[in-house]
């Protein structure tokens, strides 16, 4: 009941139905289970639009209602007893705190996941749990195959995951079952020994994990004097075997994101944080509101004069585009900072070029995280810089060193120093440090008001621009930084135009096959953007297999001519 009321709330509407007629066709205490499920969403379906700061409580209070108002509908009917019905309506809090947990859960799966990443795995972790004992609970035939869904699931988890989490996912999941049913307790077992000889068989990939649990299974009822049955057991494993060795890669994944929420990202992007405010815009632009942050009478201007400021913002901009600069004598009367103002509306409206970015990543497999950072800055001389650091080896190790470097190269560019020796200082860091650290390293730095993009690589692969459906190849082989007293930095420029894609990758992109990047990209029609752009790239190199062997990051950059 607390599995079905709490689902019935936090979950999709055709899974209501599924709870809904589930729990109709089973006839246990049906009258009280099926109102406090109908109730619980109808209090999501009205009441949901109102509360949108803690939506997991909301869903707790929603199945809480529900709940009481299912046992106050048992009073109605003679066969259930007062101390029945409170009973039932305590049990709400159980439900409610069910539904808590799946929507923290379910948020996974959304743009904008609720709580933190451990937040996260433990209330999948004890969803799955719910879920499984509520299958269980039913006995039989569902007994059967709430084992082979758990011994799948672990399975999945050991193939992509590392040997930690899937010995999580065991204890956690099996404890539970067990607390409920003491008879599990040598399944229990199964699992546990099974994952901890897996890791001993991981060099056999998908055979050698069946084949642990398949001899966990056998020893243990040899141990125990045959003390339970081990051919339910055999048979369980056997069928999630081979369920996991049919089932494809995407569907693996999601299962595997379902009940550890943690780990790499795949098409992620996000547009670069500049804009050029256009006529009629009543936005200000960003060297109008360095100014305007400081000045007394900025919130005067943004509330009694908003629109004439704008309007006045507007006529300059218009201004130093036609070379024709009349600011209105109402704003010069009004603005104690207008000399300011003019000028960074100036130097804003002198910007030739525009550009949005997007990233894609993919950890390498059984990994948790990617090796690779990939992201972009803007410096105080107007240049935007995208860099790709890619630390040695995968993982979290080489994530935390590659994420360090990103950290010094943009600090180091912020305080005005140039991009090439912004690299020999973090190559004499890495050198000097006590951790033995080794980067691959790529900088575009793109001069908004020409064009000109300047890319600087030590130990990183090629560089692409795409024009009109042709691509450009630009860079050669270096060291990485951290090797040599010197850094080994190439320094390479190229010019943009309006309409290009530059497009910057990690090696484990291209791998042993150096061509097949330029053959994609000249032979795909011409991307829309750059968000198609990347995750096309990625898609591709994933298809083949690269994240097999090593982190895959792209970032791909639109050009486009504002002014």
């Amino acid at each position: 009941m607390p599995f079905g009321v709490a689902y019935a709330t936090a979950g999709s509407f055709s899974g209501f139905l599924g709870v809904f007629a589930g729990h109709l066709v089973s006839g246990r205490d049906a009258l009280r289970i099926l109102t406090s499920c109908f109730m619980a969403r109808i209090f999501r379906m009205t009441l949901n639009s109102f509360i949108e700061e803690n939506r997991p409580l909301a869903y707790f209070l929603f199945t809480l209602w529900g709940t009481m108002l299912g046992g106050l509908a048992g009073f109605f009917f003679s066969k259930y007893t007062p101390a029945e019905n409170m009973a039932f309506m305590l049990n709400g809090l159980l439900s409610g705190g069910l539904a808590w947990l799946f929507s923290v859960a379910a948020s996974s799966f959304s743009p904008r996941p609720l709580g933190n990443t451990a937040l996260r795995y433990v209330c999948c972790l004890l969803s799955l749990s719910a879920i499984l004992l509520g299958l269980m609970s039913y006995g039989g035939i569902w007994e059967t195959a709430g084992q082979i869904a758990l011994v799948f699931l672990v399975l999945c988890v050991g193939f992509k995951c590392n040997f930690f989490y899937t010995l999580s996912t065991v204890a956690v999941c099996g404890l539970i079952l067990c607390l409920f049913s003491p008879s599990r307790i040598y399944f229990f077992l199964i699992l546990v020994l099974g994952t901890l000889l897996s890791a001993a068989l991981k060099p056999f990939e998908k055979y050698g994990q069946i084949l642990s649990y398949l001899l966990t299974s056998l020893i243990l009822w040899l141990c125990t004097e045959r003390s339970f049955g081990l051919m339910p057991s055999l048979i369980s494993i056997l069928l999630a075997g081979l369920l996991f060795l049919m089932i494809p890669g995407r569907i693996m994944s999601l299962l595997t994101k379902a009940t550890v929420p943690v780990g790499g990202g795949y098409g992620r992007w996000k547009r670069a944080r500049f804009h050029l405010t256009k006529q009629g815009s009543t936005e200000s632009s960003r060297g109008e509101e360095s100014v305007c942050r400081k000045c007394p009478k900025r919130i005067l201007c943004l509330t009694k004069f908003k629109t004439e400021t704008a309007e006045a913002f507007d006529v300059i901009r218009l201004g130093v585009r036609n070379h024709d600069l009349r600011p209105p004598r109402e704003f010069l009367d009004r603005c104690v900072r207008f000399p300011e103002v003019i000028a960074a509306l100036r130097a804003d409206e002198e910007t030739v070029f525009g550009l949005r970015y997007a990233k894609a990543f993919a950890q390498k497999e059984g990994e948790l995280f990617c090796g690779d950072t990939a992201g972009g800055f803007r410096t105080a001389d107007d240049r935007y810089v995208f860099t790709i650091t890619d630390g040695m080896g995968s993982g979290t190790k080489a994530a935390r060193q590659s994420v360090k470097a990103v950290r010094v190269m943009e600090n180091l560019a912020k305080n005005g120093l140039d991009q090439e020796d912004i690299l020999k200082v973090l190559n004499r860091n890495l050198l000097e440090s006590t951790e033995e650290a080794v980067l691959g390293v790529d900088v575009a730095a793109v001069d908004l008001k020409s064009g000109v993009c300047d890319l600087f690589k030590a130990g990183a692969a090629p560089t692409y621009v795409l024009r009109n459906g042709i691509v450009y190849e630009i860079g050669s082989e270096t060291l990485p930084v951290g090797m040599l007293d010197e850094a080994d930095v190439k320094h390479d420029r190229c010019t943009l135009a309006d309409k290009d894609f530059l497009i910057l990758i990690s090696d484990g992109v291209l791998g042993k096959d150096k061509k097949w990047l330029s053959e994609y990209l000249n032979r795909i029609p011409i991307p829309r953007d750059c968000v198609a752009l990347a995750d096309g790239i990625l898609r591709e190199a994933k298809k083949s297999g690269r994240n097999r062997i090593d982190d895959v990051t792209v970032l791909a950059v639109q050009i486009n001519k504002v002014a």
